[in-house]
């Protein structure tokens, strides 16, 4: 069974579709929602920050929350066994900064490690991004089922004919949990059903042994690897490639 604020969010996203609420509309303030024996103040709380992930509401200072006068169609919503998959708002910029900004985590990713301003930058171009059509990258929050703060991100961005270059973090106080493994499945799943590719590849570096194992149980093939892929960390580091092919994958 879904949470309630799940619920809610469910809801009120279909009204919004449906057209009940127009676009620059107020939707009704948390207090009459409570009044109203839609759920407590955090659950309604979370039910509106659910819909402002999917791009269909936005908050306004002083006003409440409004429907965003031009809704996005299609917002990225993926829901896996361990994990949800989301589109990044501006309010997430703490979450991010506490996996990019650790040096635990970015010692295996192909960056070093950024602040703030950095993570802000991130945020901002992943919205961008997203909004781009075509669209050619699908650069995601991760979440827990029951909780909507950002644990991680994972990506694909589009790359060559119909293929796709998948990357992913976790933060560090998560990992063993399986996170990274359903974000990968869930979004590699939906690249190959949704967006028709044919193949997708993933560059990890040869002393990542945990990431290694996951391509491998994800069913991901070794081809290779690629010398003095990335500079990071003050010196240049290889990557092992591993690629799916569509025909392959079962997950």
């Amino acid at each position: 069974m879904a949470p309630k604020w799940q619920e809610l969010a469910d809801r009120l996203a279909a009204q919004i579709r449906r057209g009940d609420f127009a676009p620059g509309q107020h939707l009704p303030h948390i207090r009459e929602l409570v009044a109203a024996g839609e759920g407590s103040k955090a659950t309604v709380h979370a039910a509106y920050k659910a819909l402002e992930a999917q791009g269909l509401v936005t908050p306004s200072r002083g006003r409440g929350t409004i429907v965003r006068p031009n809704s996005p169609v299609k917002p990225i919503h993926l829901v896996g066994k361990r994990v949800v998959l989301r589109e990044f708002t501006r309010e997430d910029v703490d979450d991010v900064l506490a996996i990019i900004g650790d040096d635990k985590v970015t010692t295996w990713l192909s960056f070093d490690s950024r602040d703030r301003a950095q993570a802000v930058s991130m945020i901002e171009g992943a919205i961008e991004r997203a909004s781009q059509e075509p669209r050619t990258e699908f650069y995601l929050g991760v979440t827990k089922h029951d909780d909507d703060r950002v644990i991680g991100f994972v990506r694909i961005g589009l790359s060559g004919v119909q293929a796709g270059k998948l990357g992913y973090a976790i933060a560090a106080k998560e990992w063993g949990r399986g996170y990274a493994t359903d974000a990968a499945r869930t979004l590699v799943t939906y690249a190959f059903k949704e967006l028709a590719l044919h193949r997708i590849t993933a560059a990890i570096g040869p002393e990542n042994a945990a990431s290694i194992a996951m391509a491998q149980q994800l069913g991901f093939t070794r081809e290779g690897v690629l010398r003095d892929h990335v500079l990071t960390n003050g010196a240049w580091r290889d990557s092992v490639l591993y690629s799916v092919l569509a025909h392959e994958w079962s997950k």
